[in-house]
């Protein structure tokens, strides 16, 4: 199987960096986030009060950039169990974690998510509510997916005789395929979380602004509404950092990998010897904006409440620039997120932080889920 892996022409970040050996006992989860084209892994520790991380790792296929089948998972809902699971297998055995408990994130596609309205009941009666009325709001019968929910905190000046219950559903051949890959893993998984509620908590945190958060991934893009510290509306839209790379590729006749590189360094910088990568990248950039334009009109219609900033992660979005670019055409403040904010870690690490710690906000999110 290790001979499969190494056909996918893999890169592997920032593996092996363990931060701090514990000498008393703590308590410590594995958040794992797998991705279309990439495997994060962080291990978190928890001594006290105080969250750190221990351990961390990244592993990408850059095979996804010359073929498109070369991918980890797709919206399909295809995710190929042994071979996820030996890449897995490989990030951690760089690792060398302490620790075999996981929880995994569950990417936005592979879920059905709806806000339901139902009458402010007590946490009894919801418990019968919600599958009873459940039915009406998801596109599967229910013995073949797995429900939950999580009712919110009320806005400022709505009524309270009703509340809004965040409704996800999965289908249970999707979760069984989440336990698979951990037991051929060697890991027990301990739960499941919907990205969106992971990047809610590792970037939003308690603060109560209303915000949109963008996730631009290689294959697609996230785009939530966070109000009150709860996720009240998602939006999935396909152009991501892949597309840039290709636009950077066709326009300026280079390989792709090429184009990658590129972009990272350059971003939206007009330098002298390629004057025309910003034109090559604003129209992708463009389809992002006017889509965060909709969901933050549709959010305000729905709520009365207008979105006050715009939080960016995800790798396809860090090249230079970018948010600059996004913030001035959306006209309000725009941020990369800090997943790191909750969480000490060894200031050595603080390049690596700076660097790629961006693309571990999904990971650390649902790792945060279990202190």
């Amino acid at each position: 199987m290790a001979g499969n892996i190494n056909k996918l022409s893999l890169g592997i970040l920032g593996i092996g960096r363990k931060i701090k050996e514990y000498l008393i006992p703590y308590n410590a989860i594995l958040g794992i986030d797998i991705g279309t084209t990439s495997i994060k892994v962080v291990e978190l520790a928890q001594i006290d009060s105080a969250i750190s991380l221990k351990n961390y790792g990244i592993l990408e296929n850059f095979g996804h950039l010359e073929r498109d089948n070369a991918v980890i998972q797709t919206s399909s809902l295809k995710i190929m169990d042994e071979v996820t699971a030996e890449m897995l297998k490989e990030v951690l055995n760089q690792m060398g974690p302490t620790v075999k408990n996981a929880v995994f994130s569950l990417p936005a596609f592979s879920s059905f998510v709806t806000l339901m309205d139902l009458p402010n009941l007590s946490e009894k009666e919801m418990r019968e509510a919600v599958p009873y009325e459940a039915p009406q709001y998801i596109p599967f019968p229910l013995t073949e997916v797995v429900l939950d929910w999580q009712v919110l905190r009320p806005l400022q000046g709505a009524s309270t005789d009703r509340v809004q219950v965040l409704l996800v559903a999965v289908l249970q051949d999707v979760v069984n395929k989440y336990y698979h890959i951990a037991q051929l893993a060697g890991l027990t998984l301990k739960a499941l979380e919907l990205e969106s509620l992971s990047l809610a908590r590792a970037l939003v945190g308690s603060d109560s602004t209303a915000s949109i958060v963008i996730d631009m991934g290689s294959r697609a893009t996230s785009i939530s509404v966070v109000d009150e510290r709860d996720v009240r509306m998602t939006h999935d839209i396909d152009t991501a950092g892949n597309d840039l790379t290709l636009a950077i590729s066709r326009g300026l006749n280079i390989s792709t990998m090429s184009a990658e590189q590129m972009k990272k360094d350059k971003g939206l910088a007009a330098v002298s010897d390629v004057q025309y990568l910003p034109a090559l990248m604003t129209p992708l950039l463009d389809v992002v904006i006017h889509e965060v334009q909709k969901v933050k009109q549709r959010y305000f219609d729905k709520n009365r409440r207008e979105v006050k900033r715009v939080i960016i992660t995800g790798g396809g979005i860090l090249p230079p620039g970018i948010k600059d670019y996004i913030g001035k055409e959306l006209g309000i403040e725009t941020i990369f997120g800090n997943p790191f904010q909750r969480v000490s870690y060894d200031p050595g690490l603080e390049p690596v932080v700076r660097d790629i710690g961006n693309t571990f906000s999904v990971a650390l999110g649902i790792a945060l889920r279990e202190f």
